[in-house]
């Protein structure tokens, strides 16, 4: 599994704006071959976001570039907002929760 974490400066007052919008970009890349899922944080102290889209494969990460690329200025500037950073992982391990014991 691959990841992409993309950055975002948005204006505090627009956060909910922010997360509104990030959540509708996900509609343009969710049907992409080799979506995994995705995460939109917010750190609403500071402002801080970020977004993390999964995907599982090396190729699927490369194949949405265009389309993802698009979907996060979109929203970025829906917001008020820039892109400050994108940078790629690959999953080294997933942690999980354990079972409940109840």
């Amino acid at each position: 599994m691959f990841a992409r974490v993309a950055r975002y400066e948005v204006p505090q007052d627009r956060l909910e704006q922010a997360v509104a919008a990030f959540g509708e970009a996900g509609k343009a890349i969710e049907h992409l071959d080799g979506f995994a899922g995705g995460y939109v944080l917010v750190d609403y102290e500071d402002g801080r976001t970020m977004t993390i889209t999964l995907w599982a494969n090396a190729a699927a990460l490369e194949n949405s570039e265009r389309a993802a690329r698009n979907a996060r200025h979109q929203a970025a500037e829906t917001a008020g907002g820039s892109v400050l950073s994108v940078e790629k992982f690959e999953v080294a391990q997933e942690l999980a929760a354990a079972p409940s014991s109840t």
